[in-house]
């Protein structure tokens, strides 16, 4: 059972490690100070009169939150899982321990993902 602890909070150690460095690899802070603007740009009802504007200004925010909020999610995900992989092994709760494996599994295929998309020239890059 250590054994299997210990694996699980390596595996959460590794991917918050791995998530961290994409702050900078995907420039995180100027996506999302970006996103904002672009946000705050497209809530600008003049904006509409300009429609191949408006579209493009839409594009840029869906590219955007695609890096801005999988790496947010990714970041709250690996937190709830640290929380409560702590909380399940100071209950010897099993329930609670399953739910954070396969929890940090799928934490673990996101992250996976957002390598593989750093592998290749995305023009968000």
């Amino acid at each position: 059972e250590a054994e299997r602890l210990n694996a699980i909070s390596n595996k959460l150690a590794d991917l918050k490690a791995r998530e961290l460095e994409f702050g900078g690899i995907f420039d995180y802070d100027s996506k999302a100070e970006k996103l904002i603007e672009v946000s705050k740009q497209l809530e600008d009802p003049d904006i509409w009169n300009d429609a191949a504007r408006a579209q493009e200004l839409g594009k840029e925010k869906k590219t955007l939150e695609g890096i801005v909020v999988t790496l947010e999610e990714i970041d709250q995900g690996l937190a709830d899982c640290k929380d409560l992989f702590e909380l399940a092994s100071m209950e010897e709760d099993e329930d609670t321990m399953q739910a954070v494996e396969a929890d940090t599994a799928a934490l673990e295929g996101r992250v996976g993902e957002l390598e593989f998309r750093r592998m290749f020239n995305n023009p968000m890059d």
